[in-house]
């Protein structure tokens, strides 16, 4: 850092300098303590929000006091221009290219810039803490406006300039979730306890991952997305041991054409219990689908006279996907039901193939 100083004669003075450096950041963290309740106890959970700090500046930080910022500087100030598209017919390339025209076209393409470590950006400063949080921790001061969030913790911190981590809580607060066992059969014959609240902090939640514990023991990891405030957080919190869950094809039947042009037909019937074994009601959604066709050629219709009526259709806006929601007493089970047809030519194949959603495996259909 270099400074222009000009004075008109000797003086002693003091300087206070303020600049930008780059290689620090922050990524959002998050743990999730699920109390599940019992009797007259409400479930509840208790959210962490923590931030990890890593700078490579070139010096350390030593005894500073940090503000983090939801800010990108490092990213567009404004959004990218559109230039004209024009379409028109192709004309394939001359069979002689001159060596020169040879090499440029086959030469490798410059290899990427690298990508900016994700997280966020540092203002004044901050500090981490250890991942065994005490009760009496103090958490950082949000503020928050119309476009981005800002976090000035107490205290004041040194952070090492070789990218070791350092963790900061910068909130924690209870929230009153609702309680789900949710079911998808088809693919396994589990329930997963799903925990679901509205967010209503003031600031933003990033996307990051979250350490997931019920009732005291430790689930797993899980990821909260964006969430503003306002909108919904839905969380898993693993398998529900307490509900048993069965599924099997009660029918199928698939005639072959006899003679050309013959329509040919598959008819698929499924029956799911789910019986719970809990000393209280619990809520469960089970999750089902039928499958849809683009083509004019092949028809699917759902066989209502052996179909449970779902609570709920096109789950999602996803095709074909249904969901029944039901109050399940101790020791009560519940019974859903779905068939199907589909009818397309004889002369044709079909096949069942599930589409791909983003962060999910398809599994096969058989």
């Amino acid at each position: 850092v270099t400074i222009a100083v000009e004075a008109t004669a000797p003086v002693a003075a003091e300087f206070a300098v303020t600049y930008r450096v780059g290689g620090a950041g922050w990524t959002p963290q998050y743990e999730a303590r699920l109390t599940t309740g019992s009797g007259a106890a409400k479930p509840a959970i208790d959210l962490v929000r923590r931030a990890e700090l890593r700078q490579r500046t070139g010096e350390d930080w030593s005894d500073v006091a940090l503000t983090l910022s939801t800010t990108r500087s490092a990213g567009g100030t404004r959004a990218p221009d559109l230039a004209p598209m024009q379409v028109m017919f192709f004309e394939p390339p001359e069979v002689y290219q001159t060596r020169k025209e040879t090499m440029q076209r086959s030469a490798p393409a410059p290899a990427p810039a690298a990508a900016p470590a994700p997280g966020r950006a540092f203002g004044p400063t901050v500090s981490l803490e250890d991942r065994n949080v005490q009760a009496s921790v103090q958490t950082a001061q949000v503020e928050a406006s119309a476009y981005q969030a800002s976090f000035q913790v107490p205290g004041r911190v040194s952070i090492p300039q070789d990218g070791s981590s350092k963790t900061v809580v910068l909130s924690q607060g209870k929230v009153e979730p609702t309680l789900t066992a949710r079911v998808t059969p088809e693919l396994e014959e589990t329930a997963y306890l799903e925990a679901s609240f509205t967010h209503e902090e003031a600031a933003a939640l990033l996307p990051g991952p979250v350490a997931l514990h019920r009732d005291g023991s430790y689930i797993g990891r899980g990821r909260i997305g964006l969430v503003a405030p306002g909108d919904k957080v839905e969380l898993g919190f693993g398998a529900d041991d307490k509900l048993k869950v069965a599924r099997a094809p009660v029918r199928r039947r698939e005639n072959e054409p006899t003679w050309l042009g013959q329509t040919r037909t598959d008819l698929r019937e499924f029956r799911t219990v789910v019986k719970s074994l809990h000393a209280q009601p619990v809520k469960v959604t089970v999750s089902e689908r039928i499958p849809f066709s683009e083509s004019t050629a092949i028809t699917v219709e759902s066989i209502s006279a052996q179909t449970t009526p779902p609570t709920e259709k096109q789950v999602g806006d996803k095709r074909g996907v249904s969901a029944w929601t039901f109050d399940l007493a101790p020791g009560a089970e519940k019974e859903i039901k779905v068939a199907y047809r589909i009818k397309w030519p004889g002369d044709r194949e079909v096949t069942y193939a599930p589409q791909a959603m983003p962060g999910a495996t398809s599994r096969p259909v058989n």
